[in-house]
């Protein structure tokens, strides 16, 4: 079985749009920019093994803290 050009590029496509799913989601709940870590990571998708190490590294990165400034302050 001979995996022509036009398959291959069907293949990347789908690489790209999957992985940088994942980088977004894994930067909306680990960095504090995720659209610059997401545009960063669409980029490093472009070479797999970049995207890979990029998922890796925010999967083990620590969550940030959300604090809650909408507490009522006079009722």
């Amino acid at each position: 079985m001979s995996i022509n050009a036009t398959l291959l590029g069907q293949l990347f496509i789908v690489w790209l749009v999957i992985s940088t799913i994942i980088i977004a989601i894994l930067a909306k709940r680990k960095t504090q920019t995720p659209i610059m870590v997401t545009v960063i990571g669409f980029i490093a998708s472009f070479i797999p093994i970049l995207s890979i190490g990029m998922m890796i590294f925010l999967a083990l990165k620590n969550d940030i803290k959300v604090t809650d400034n909408n507490t009522a302050a006079s009722v």
